[in-house]
């Protein structure tokens, strides 16, 4: 449902194939604009809020109010790090398996009117699997409805030009000649993948920006709820998000369209240096995130980080969805139309491998970060009160190992250990994507290095001349080059 009909759009615009490309990728950004707020019903129309258990310490239990003091939850921690009502708690079911919720937590959660405290873990629903599976009924049918209007022009199909005049006839003619001849030539797939120097260079460079792609695609709304929902709540809510991850959609549809379309008239490798100004945009938003939590001049806040981000992200998937827009059009122009479809398949094999290997290597920076971040919190709340993590979580602040075993458990977060650090502490969140940040910049200018070693070596493909862009001397004759040409 991706390379066919890019194939066959380029097929019937030979002379446009920039345009073609963007206008039937542009559906992929439209999807992604369209399904956040589709999404958005459905979870909230199947969610079930779980079960609220009670207050605890850490979410206001034992406070005294009016003279009374406000009954709580006692918890008590398993060897596995999860937590349940203790045998000895005046509240809730002893032994039940619960979760406690901040007020960081249930700031994420959309369409439920819940308060922190402790819930019981298995009760409720999120209502996401239920989502998606009538988005996957939905996006079935009309996969299968769509692929029955699926064609590709005959051989001997040639586009209908205006004519003006009986003396244009000749020139109608040649060119139509020359779009048929463009259709039905082209370098094999097996012959561009193992004899050029293009081919790993365009592998490497739709690696770098899948990597840099992705990282921003997986933390850029997560940074929005971490970070700036915190400074500015009121503006920053659910429905907010929502709409950000729409306006990404939207952002990778435009880009798509707009610099395939673009790239017809100021060539595929100007289109792709213009890409490299993601660069300063992704290395320059750790900076943002810390002007946004106080962290930057003075502790001001303000607005404008929010909307340089909000805008430098939109701006920053425009490239990352035009590059892939780009790159049939560029295959075709590089190796030739006939085989194209088969060469960007195995050029996509970089994206797969980058959505493999990407995620990995930025969880561990992430992980890495948070470790670090925990750390430093933990030395600030044994310095206000050393025996506040024992009261909330059962295990002491000198116990290594219980405490990783918290924190793989997730019952330990961030959130948590916040509510316990002095009032002068600073909150590590809007630092835990500097390194994320950082090698997404890097990924990009790496993707900007190997197109600009592209471009050095770059000889478009000549139909009827068996010419290619091979820098080096091909491992077979020019004759049996010949012959799979023939051949193919």
């Amino acid at each position: 449902m991706y390379l066919t009909p890019v194939t066959a759009a380029m097929k019937w615009f030979p002379d446009k194939r920039g345009l073609a490309t963007g206008i039937a990728l542009s559906a992929f950004g439209a999807g992604a604009a369209f399904a956040p707020s589709v999404i958005h019903v459905l979870v909230d129309h199947f969610a079930v809020a779980p079960e609220f258990v009670g207050d605890c310490l850490l979410t206001g239990g034992g406070v005294e109010v009016e003279g009374v003091t406000k009954a709580f939850v006692d918890l008590a921690t398993l060897d596995d790090g999860s937590q349940v009502v203790a045998n000895t708690s005046l509240v809730g079911e002893p032994g039940t398996p619960v979760v406690v919720a901040t007020e960081a937590d249930v700031a994420k959660i959309s369409g439920m009117s819940n308060c922190p405290g402790v819930y019981a873990i298995g009760t409720g629903d999120t209502g996401v699997s239920k989502a998606m599976a009538v988005l996957g009924v939905i996006y079935g049918g009309l996969g299968a409805i769509a692929s029955r209007f699926m064609k590709i022009p005959h051989p001997q199909w040639t586009p209908e030009r205006a004519v003006t005049d009986g003396s244009a006839h000749d020139g109608k003619e040649e060119a139509d000649a020359n779009s048929n001849e463009t259709n039905n030539i082209g370098l094999p797939a097996s012959y561009v993948t193992t004899n050029t120097m293009q081919f790993p260079l365009l592998w490497l460079a739709v690696f770098g920006n899948a990597t840099g792609g992705l990282a921003l695609l997986s933390s850029s709304k997560v940074m929005l709820t971490d970070i700036f929902a915190g400074v500015s709540p009121d503006i920053v809510t659910p429905a907010f998000s929502t709409g950000y991850v729409s306006a990404l959609g939207v952002g990778m549809a435009l880009g798509r369209f707009g610099w395939s379309a673009i790239s017809d008239v100021l060539g595929r490798q100007n289109t792709y240096a213009l890409f490299g100004l993601g660069i300063p945009i992704v290395g320059l938003t750790p900076y943002l995130c810390h002007m946004a939590s106080g962290a930057g001049v003075g502790g001001e806040v303000d607005m404008w980080p929010l909307m340089a981000f909000y805008s430098g992200s939109v701006l920053t998937i425009t490239f990352y969805g035009g590059v892939f827009s780009v790159l049939p059009a560029y295959i075709a122009d590089l190796f030739g139309q006939k085989h194209a479809g088969a060469i960007h398949g195995k050029a996509l094999t970089a994206w797969a491998t980058s959505a493999v290997m990407g995620p990995m290597g930025l969880a561990y920076l992430r992980s890495h970060s948070y470790k670090s971040a925990v750390e430093d919190l933990l030395q600030a709340i044994d310095r206000h009160d050393a025996s506040a993590l024992e009261r909330s979580f059962g295990v002491s602040i000198n116990d290594d190992a219980g405490i990783q075993k918290l924190m793989n458990a997730k019952t330990l977060t961030i959130e948590k250990l916040m509510e316990l650090a002095p009032a002068d502490a600073v909150d590590p969140t809007p630092y835990l994507y500097n390194t994320t940040l950082y090698a997404a910049a890097v990924s990009y200018s790496f993707d900007c290095l190997y197109f600009a070693l592209l471009a050095s070596h770059y000889k478009p493909f000549v139909p009827g001349t068996n010419e290619c862009c091979v820098s080096e001397q091909p491992r077979d004759s020019a004759t049996g080059f010949e012959q799979r040409i023939e051949a193919a």
